[in-house]
């Protein structure tokens, strides 16, 4: 037959009286807490959520006008290039009559175009973008046509033509 010890019938025990203890006081030490610890409220007007809400919503806002204030700077790198690249005024084009005159009548004949590799070849010759041909610079290759910016304007050149 086996025996417990004096401690081992102790440790058995405790438990048994404590949750006989609890149950007997439980209201007690329920309304003892309640006095000596703080109690946490819910914040019932939900002002944490609004201002989440509102740093949400001038977030995307500010996003949104971030996004408008690139497109405007954009836009005017490209109305200045297009400026500077392709608008003629007419006070050049009369100041520079005597130097036109005198400027032969060029003709470009686009013999092959490769637009994966930006290159073309016009009168013989391997041409890219920017490339400088007869006096005239090409500003864009297609897969069947190229354009020039020559003195008189702009100028396509197409294959088969």
């Amino acid at each position: 037959m086996m025996y417990l010890s004096n401690k081992q019938m102790l440790q058995l025990a405790i438990p048994i009286l404590l949750a006989v203890v609890l149950l007997y006081f439980q209201d007690e030490i329920l309304t003892f807490m309640h006095e000596k610890l703080p109690q946490h409220t819910m914040n019932k007007n939900h002002s944490i959520n609004e201002e989440a809400d509102t740093y949400l919503r001038l977030s995307r806002d500010m996003n949104l006008y971030n996004d408008i204030e690139n497109n405007v700077k954009e836009r005017k790198i490209a109305s200045v290039w297009i400026s500077k690249n392709f608008i003629y005024e007419k006070k050049e084009l009369q100041s520079d009559t005597k130097i036109q005159k005198n400027i032969k009548k060029y003709i470009w004949k686009l013999e092959a175009v490769f637009p994966k590799h930006d290159m073309a070849i016009i009168n013989a010759q391997f041409v890219h973008t920017n490339s400088v041909i007869n006096q005239a610079t090409v500003i864009k290759i297609k897969f069947d046509s190229v354009l020039l910016k020559t003195n008189k304007g702009l100028q396509w050149v197409h294959l088969f033509h």
